[in-house]
């Protein structure tokens, strides 16, 4: 510890402003001071954090400071507070909670991923590592909120799972974590082979139990309870005077148990291990030859292992239900994105920035019943920002370049201007900033309909189905320039204006050109957001949108909604044959996904009484309530408390 604390600060002297740097050092000062600080600091941001440097230029790759790096990772694996240590360590790829499972997401190529949040032509200032993990990250989000944008036409949910990489694809070039755990890797065989190799059955025994354990959790998803490997393996090891003939012959039965239950394509390699296991080095040879051949056998037992439940994974997700698929997929990405934001603002700004963020709420709407308790007072913050002129937006983390000394470098910003001044919203909506942005144009397109509908005469008789297709061809053009359709265009206010003439004209009235002249100014005028109409319209949307939110939890938390079956029988097919049904673990899938939710009950809203409009405020308002329900589901630690619950799952 150090020695790489040593050469952080050497570098420190030269950048005495680069934040990172200086974080670094004093995250490692405190860890070295208090070892019981490992529990909380995960090796995956750790090492990005390196990565990072690497970047910046201000740690180097060479074979000491990888040496130095293993030696940290250990440090940082083996305290007592960590709890159970496996004898293997981590895999070279760490996944958050939601990613246990034995199914991932198959992200599409930066370049051609469709609605990207970072787009990789535009030129930024983001190292490529970062905007790869956003992007991925914003492709698992949309898959799970709304999977249309990103599922090819023609093609289900399932064709965007996979298991992991199978061999024989393309491999990128090394980085430095793979460096680092390649090493850790190969430290630990050979560690394993010198305690075998030891004659004593003292120093064996603590080794083969070791290795014991690591096989029954790589066996246990593949193998029934009560199969005999699994009782040899998780039972006392048997006395023995010779403990690696005794591994031997359990591994054998290792490999005859995965050889009756593996795919044809792993036949071959599994009775090659079983001839090796057959004919073991006489007791004559030397004693590491006895101890390799075990640390090989287990080795390949724990590799075939993975591609077998690799391919279990692909009949698992073949016989799974659209509505378990995507629970599945939503609580990976409620993990990843949680796990992604706190890695990238860490938790003292996470925190901070929601604190500014609430004290900041003045809604300009009244606020009452229901939506006026405490517990709602970030939903009313939220629709604040949803009714704001300003674009919201949710900002990274950023640090302005300093000059003071020879070279460029990173320097901490000053205090950031407050977040109701550009309508920034906090990290926590930093993923669902692109689809609040849609609401809020939206929102604001339902109150253009509105006050534009004030300024026609509603015709009697025959004509009067004019009206709707007066609304009706409106939100044609204000839909058109929100999803930015191809060939719309800007949405002008001439043709807002030639759509009211052409209504007021429906009864055969024809206008003056001075009576145009007029309506049309009124038109331009009641488009402003100071005009008294649109005010007054925007108030009574944004009211109802909050009431109908906080009514719908409230009367959810009063029924208290029981979720839905999730790996039985939910809704039996009667008169047919039982399908098979595959048993799945519960922690894999969403539990919010399949709760009963009551429906978004909205009253009438005075200024929007058109059917086609009210039509349309349903479907804006039930957005809002599904991107409210997500962040629900993300950062409830946050939500209750403003805190960050280190202990809370997602």
């Amino acid at each position: 510890m150090e020695a790489i604390l040593s050469k952080l600060k050497t570098k420190a002297e030269t950048v005495p402003d680069n934040a990172l740097l200086r974080d670094t050092i004093l995250l490692l000062t405190e860890l070295h001071r208090n070892p019981a600080l490992a529990q909380r600091i995960p090796w995956d941001g750790l090492i990005r954090d390196f990565e990072q440097l690497q970047d910046q230029g201000l740690w180097d790759i060479s074979e000491d400071n990888t040496k130095l790096l293993h030696t940290l990772r250990s440090f940082v694996d083996t305290q007592p507070s960590k709890g159970p240590v496996s004898g293997l360590p981590e895999p070279s790829h760490p996944t958050g909670g939601a990613s246990r499972g034995s199914f991932s997401i198959v992200y599409p190529d930066s370049a051609n991923a469709p609605s990207p949040l970072i787009p990789t032509s535009d030129p930024v200032l983001l190292p490529i590592e970062l905007v790869e993990i956003l992007n991925r990250t914003y492709f698992h989000h949309l898959l799970a909120t709304d999977p249309k944008r990103v599922v090819p036409p023609g093609k289900s949910l399932v064709s965007m799972m996979s298991c992991s990489p199978m061999e024989g694809e393309d491999v990128a070039k090394p980085t430095l974590r793979d460096r680092v755990e390649d090493l850790v890797h190969k430290a630990f065989w050979d560690e394993a082979i010198e305690s075998l190799s030891n004659p004593e059955p003292s120093c064996q025994l603590p080794r083969i139990k070791s290795l014991y354990h690591d096989l029954l959790v790589a066996l246990t998803p593949l193998l029934p309870p009560q199969h005999p490997v699994i009782t040899t393996l998780s039972s006392p090891l048997p006395p023995t005077s010779s403990p690696l003939d005794s591994a031997i012959m359990h591994l054998r039965e290792v490999v005859v148990s995965l050889r009756a239950r593996c795919a044809p394509v792993q036949d071959q390699e599994l009775d090659d291990l079983l001839h090796s296991l057959g004919g073991p080095p006489p007791r004559s040879s030397r004693p590491i030859s006895l101890a390799t051949l075990v640390a090989d056998a287990v080795k390949s037992i724990l590799k075939i292992s993975e591609m077998m439940k690799n391919q279990l994974s692909q009949f698992v997700l073949g016989n799974m239900t659209e509505r378990q698929l995507q629970s599945a997929v939503s609580k990976q990405a409620k993990a990843k994105e949680h796990n992604n934001i706190l890695d990238i603002w860490k938790r003292y700004r996470i925190e901070s920035s929601w604190q500014s963020w609430l004290e900041s709420y003045q809604p300009s709407f009244p606020v009452s019943s229901v939506a006026a308790e405490l517990r709602f007072k970030w939903i009313v913050r939220l629709v604040q920002a949803l009714g704001s002129p300003t674009p919201i937006s949710c900002k990274l983390p950023t640090r302005t370049l300093s000059t003071r000394n020879s070279g460029p470098h990173m320097a901490e910003p000053p205090d950031p201007s407050p977040l109701s001044v550009d309508n920034s919203l906090p990290p926590i909506f930093f993923f669902s900033a692109p689809a609040l942005l849609e609401i809020q144009n939206y929102l604001q397109a339902l109150v253009i309909a509105a006050s534009l509908r004030t300024l026609i005469r509603a015709p009697q008789g025959a004509k009067a189905s004019d009206v709707m297709s007066f609304m009706e061809r409106i939100w044609i053009l204000l839909k058109a320039e929100i999803i930015e359709e191809p060939g719309s265009g800007d949405t002008k206010l001439v043709h807002l204006a030639d759509e009211v003439v052409r209504a007021r004209q429906l009864d055969g009235t024809i206008l003056s050109g001075e009576e145009e002249t007029r309506l049309r100014a009124a038109v331009s005028r009641t488009l402003n957001h100071d005009d008294p109409v649109f005010v007054l319209l925007q108030k009574r949307v944004l009211k109802a949108l909050v009431d109908a939110l906080g009514h719908q939890r409230s009367e959810s938390r009063q029924a208290g909604a029981l979720p839905r079956m999730q790996t039985g029988l939910d809704g039996k097919r009667a008169g047919k044959r039982p399908r098979l049904m595959v048993v799945l673990d519960p922690e894999d899938f969403d539990a919010d996904h399949n709760m009963e939710t009551h429906q978004l009950i909205i009253g009438r809203v005075q200024g929007f009484e058109d059917e086609y409009l009210r039509k349309v405020v349903e479907e804006v308002f039930v957005k809002v309530d599904e991107c409210v329900r997500w962040v629900e589901g993300v950062w409830q630690d946050v939500l209750r408390g403003g805190v960050i619950d280190r202990e809370l799952v997602v």
